[in-house]
């Protein structure tokens, strides 16, 4: 990496820095502001909210990540270009490839330090804020893990593997105590909510009992339990495939897949993030892209709105264009992969056609 690089890279670093650090700061306050209507459910108070955000300020620094790209991105090469120094780095050979190339040497690390924190530190810590809201909220009887959802019923702990698309739950095992005594263990295969009697019928029910000393196993085709839980409930509480890593989307997909379980959201969220390193990439194209050519045709303020503009647009279109192809029967990965392709050739047009 020579000066030049060094030069370009470092400006565009500290400019996205600067701005993940005022977009973290900003979201934090309306989040907090949002969570203050929470105050008094169950035992949330004050002190609460203040450690369930900043619990939840790494997953905003990931979320707001791609942004910050951004506008770091066409903020920084603007002030290059609003003082003459990209000129004058042409003018010593640096094309405007060269340009972009130097920024992402210093850029690119950054982007793959973030998407490490993404799949390991986030997903580990919105999993636990989301238990501690749970346990506040609820006084500790719904609790979600990363092996699924514990459910209390008066001295009953209810533990389900997984919870499928279509509202079932899987993989089920109940823990019947009285007082600190284990007294009966209880697995079932699958469970279906049955509205009319608002019971979950559970299939293929196996009973472990423990009692004077004797061990008793009996089994059941169903059995119906009541519980503190509806489908509504577990589509709220339920696995939710933004907060699962890659292991974990493919492990997900694969037992949704061997059930006969509708799985395309989950694999385009898969295909979303391997995309995701080469859509920050693109964000950066895109800042370069609008900030190149003389200033007498358009002042560099506008270029630095275009620039702003052309990329949310390109993160909208990621955003929703992206699930909008399960709609028309798009295969997955070309809903997670078209978007960033388009706006790269977009990108690399403009950039061509600047003079």
């Amino acid at each position: 990496m020579g000066i030049l690089d060094r030069y370009v890279g470092k400006s565009v670093l500290i400019m996205i820095v600067v701005v993940v650090i005022f977009l973290t700061i900003l979201t934090a306050i309306i989040t907090f502001i949002d969570q203050t209507r929470y105050l008094g459910r169950g035992s949330i108070d004050f002190i609460f909210l203040l450690k369930y955000l900043a619990i939840q300020v790494p997953g905003m620094v990931v979320m707001i990540f791609p942004i910050a790209v951004l506008l770091g991105g066409v903020i920084a090469l603007g002030n290059l270009a609003k003082t003459s120094e990209l000129i004058i780095l042409q003018t010593v050979g640096l094309s405007k490839a060269g340009v972009v190339f130097s920024a992402l040497k210093m850029v690119f690390p950054l982007i793959l330090v973030v998407i490490l924190l993404g799949e390991t530190a986030v997903p580990a810590l919105s999993r636990y804020s989301e238990n501690l809201y749970n346990q506040s909220a609820n006084q500790g009887n719904v609790v979600v893990t990363y092996d699924g959802l514990w459910l209390r019923e008066g001295n009953s702990f209810i533990a389900a593997r997984y919870i499928m698309t279509d509202g079932s739950i899987s993989g089920v095992v109940r823990y019947d105590f009285e007082g600190e005594t284990l007294k009966q263990v209880t697995h079932a295969q699958t469970g279906v909510y049955d509205a009319k009697s608002e019971q979950w019928v559970m299939c293929e029910v196996s009973s472990t009992a423990f009692a004077d000393g004797e061990v008793q196993s009996s089994f059941k085709d169903t059995e119906n339990w009541h519980l503190n839980l509806n489908p509504e409930r577990v589509e709220i509480l339920g696995v939710k495939y933004y907060n699962l890593t890659i292991t974990g989307l493919i492990d997900y997909i694969t037992y949704l897949e061997s059930n006969n379980q509708e799985a395309d959201n989950y694999r385009l969220q898969l295909y979303m993030k391997f995309v995701s390193p080469f859509s920050m990439v693109v964000m950066l194209l895109l800042a370069a892209s609008t900030v190149f050519g003389p200033l007498r045709t358009i002042p560099m303020g506008t270029r630095i709105v275009i620039g702003i503009a052309l990329g949310f647009v390109f993160y909208v279109a990621n955003s929703i264009g992206a699930p909008f192809s399960l709609v028309y029967g798009l295969p997955p990965i070309v809903g997670a992969a078209l978007p960033t392709l388009l706006f790269f050739i977009f990108a690399l047009w403009l950039l061509n056609k600047r003079t």
